[in-house]
């Protein structure tokens, strides 16, 4: 029973992530803003394992089924995020300062938001009961990945999109023989 629930999830998972990854590509008009909020997916995935291991369990069904809430929610957060810094963009902040204050104006609700849920989580992974310990998988991997993701999104992320924006700034400059600014290359000017 459990194999044939995993060969189900096999096949429905890679289309949904596939329809989620576009649906970020056409919002932001930006395949590279995509990518990055996706590559921050399999580095949350590391809380999981740390957490099965420093709690004592092992992966089961349930760990998978809070894995891809876990996913949900970093994938939320990474939007949130860029959101605040694209519309700095479209307002005229320089590069530096639309990355700082969207770091800045988004951090305390992530935080709370993230320790929270953590927080609301604790007692179910603690929980020595039977019932608890049933579901106690899915509770540690939203908890600890939730944690790792947390500190992804607030740091990782935005170096990311550094990286990211110096890559298009050199990559438009060589192709067009004209300098740009950091600014001009950012998606969010596009979008009008």
């Amino acid at each position: 029973e459990t194999a044939k629930t995993m060969s189900a999830f096999a096949k429905v998972i890679p289309p949904m992530f596939f329809l989620m990854f576009l649906i970020v590509v056409v919002t932001f008009r930006s395949f590279s803003q995509a990518a990055i909020v996706y590559l921050l997916v399999p580095f949350s995935l590391i809380g999981v394992a740390w957490g099965h291991f420093i709690q004592g369990y092992i992966l089961s069904m349930l760990s998978f089924f809070g894995a891809i809430a876990l996913v949900g929610i970093v994938v939320n957060d990474s939007l949130v995020f860029i959101s605040s810094f694209n519309q700095r963009i479209k307002q005229g902040f320089e590069f530096e300062k639309a990355l700082f204050d969207a770091g800045k104006s988004r951090f305390r609700p992530v935080m709370l938001t993230s320790l929270t849920t953590i927080a609301g989580l604790g007692p179910l992974i603690f929980e020595g009961s039977f019932q608890a310990q049933f579901l106690s998988p899915m509770a540690i991997s939203v908890a600890y990945g939730l944690l790792f993701g947390t500190v992804l999104t607030l740091l990782m992320l935005p170096s990311m999109l550094v990286v990211n924006n110096k890559f298009l700034v050199f990559i438009r400059s060589l192709f067009s023989k004209k300098q740009f600014s950091s600014e001009e290359v950012e998606p969010a000017l596009r979008e009008d």
